[in-house]
């Protein structure tokens, strides 16, 4: 399944890259940036354990300021130890966000944009309790999500960006939704 969401987005990077070479030639820019977290919690309930999250991976984008196209991958891994009862679980997730970006420069020094697109979800869980691993894979989930955020320039081809993003996975029900906050570093082109 990755191998396909791969391939759509080369395809659609290619199309947007023909478009726009034959219509705004020199105007248009390429976005790389990577993304990494860690995180680890001590938490209590429902008895005292620790929970590890890593996550990695890139977002990249094409196209106009006004309007591009961005492609995301991203890859978390969690882990959680309960030590009373022998047990550790393991989940690892993959996501894909494909979708479209605008936004509006102000004195060519702060861009402020909005970002909107479908992302798929598939989660692996690892269940060891008692020296038996038990695993299961999720099928892949779809879901819409939306978000905001802003790039301020740096210098030439380094911007520095913040965005909030909403992956919206029950709507109009606002309770099961995921928040990804993500503060980092783009590189440009041109």
């Amino acid at each position: 399944m990755l191998k396909q969401y791969v391939q759509l987005i080369g395809v659609l990077f290619i199309l947007l890259w023909a478009v726009f070479q034959k219509s705004a030639r020199g105007i248009t820019s390429v976005g790389i940036e990577p993304i990494v977290g860690y995180e680890r919690n001590q938490l209590l309930v429902p008895t005292p354990h620790t929970k590890d999250r890593l996550v990695y991976g890139a977002r990249a984008t094409y196209g106009f300021s006004i309007l591009s196209v961005e492609a995301e991958y991203l890859r978390g891994s969690s882990t959680e130890t309960f030590p009373i009862q022998d047990l550790t679980t393991k989940d690892t997730s993959d996501k894909i966000k494909v979708g479209l970006r605008t936004g509006v420069d102000i004195l060519s020094l702060l861009n402020i944009y909005a970002r909107a697109g479908c992302q798929g979800n598939q989660n692996r869980h690892e269940e060891t309790s008692a020296g038996v691993t038990t695993v299961t894979k999720e099928s892949v989930k779809y879901h819409p999500y939306g978000g905001a955020g802003i790039r301020l320039r740096l210098g030439r081809n380094l911007r520095a960006t913040g965005d909030l993003t909403t992956v919206f996975r029950d709507f109009p029900n606002m309770n099961n939704n995921d928040y990804q906050i993500t503060a980092g570093f783009v590189v440009q082109v041109p």
